[in-house]
């Protein structure tokens, strides 16, 4: 899969006019203002990645970034002082300073030292064989301006085109997040090759993202102080996709209503049961309902009883 050249084209040539306009709007007011900024290519994935890797992936471009006039600081693991004479003279002009691993330890210690030095150089590469260490010895602030140092092996036997090599790419860290951005040129550059490094890049970038071009979303550019013009979308998914999301989503919203019934029907009252009575409670009732029937009989047996005097004495007169 690749990008279509001429939106990529009318991108860059967009972004450069909107920057230019920029600049000279605020020469007046602001005269410090950067006569050259950063271009950025974001990248922004669909799904996180699963782990943080802090040893970036190098993405060779077709014009480099860093030229003569930039500034490289290069960290270095051996402290004698005949290996930093010999980086000295590989007469590279973009590497202004040589810092060793002991001096990054005591001499820039403090966090004054530290943020001069962030703010001195635009590219930091440091030994292969201490990137892993260096992260907590240059601080939140290198992770937050995106300049931790990248990796370079001093080892190799052809030392100078090995730096050359370094200086000619660009690098890629997946960020914790679902956006990442990348160096892909400066606003010195003319829009066709800017649209060159972009599409140089993207030949590289799948291959280091997570399922490749599927987990991709967008790809935008732009610079530290404009908007992201986008120059890639991914479709939506598949009619098939899209059915069977439909499909689920509808069961679901059943499933919330027959379970919001269920909830409705529990909170009402349940109907009142008939009570059944027990054989004590039969007898009870029973033994409350003779008395009455006693009481009758009773009284039935006394009236023949009060009659018989009189028929005895009826008797005895005659």
């Amino acid at each position: 899969m690749s990008l279509n050249h001429n939106q990529v084209v009318q991108a860059a040539g967009a972004l450069l006019k909107y920057t230019e306009k920029r600049r000279d709007s605020e020469a007046a007011t602001n005269l410090l203002a950067d006569d050259v900024e950063t271009v950025f290519l974001t990248i922004t994935v669909k799904k996180m990645p699963t782990g943080s890797r802090h040893k970036p992936y190098r993405i060779p471009l077709r014009v480099p970034v860093f030229n003569e006039s930039s500034s490289v600081c290069l960290i270095t693991k051996n402290n004698t002082e005949a290996h930093v004479e010999t980086l000295k003279k590989l007469n590279i002009p973009q590497i202004k300073e040589i810092i060793t691993l002991y001096q990054l330890k005591t001499e820039f210690k403090a966090y004054e030292a530290k943020r001069l030095l962030l703010s001195t150089h635009e590219l930091f590469l440091t030994d292969d064989r201490v990137v892993k260490s260096l992260p907590e010895l240059l601080g939140v602030k290198f992770f937050k301006n995106k300049k931790l140092p990248a990796p370079v092996n001093l080892l190799a036997k052809d030392l100078q085109r090995e730096v050359s090599k370094a200086l000619s790419c660009t690098y890629y860290r997946p960020a914790n997040g679902t956006s990442s951005t990348l160096k892909i040129g400066t606003t010195a550059l003319s829009a066709a090759h800017l649209a060159d490094n972009i599409e140089a890049a993207m030949e590289y970038v799948p291959k280091c993202v997570e399922k490749g071009w599927d987990n991709i979303q967008s790809i935008g550019i732009k610079t530290g102080t404009s908007l992201t013009l986008p120059i890639y979308n991914a479709l939506p998914n598949p009619a098939g996709v899209i059915n069977t999301t439909i499909s689920t989503a509808t069961k679901a919203s059943s499933k919330a209503a027959k379970e919001v019934v269920e909830d409705k029907s529990a909170e009402a009252p349940p109907p009142a049961k008939k009570s059944k009575k027990s054989p004590l409670s039969r007898e009870k009732t029973e033994v409350q309902a003779e008395p009455k029937k006693t009481a009758t009989k009773k009284t039935v047996a006394a009236t023949p009883a009060r009659a018989q005097p009189k028929r005895r004495a009826s008797a005895t007169k005659a």
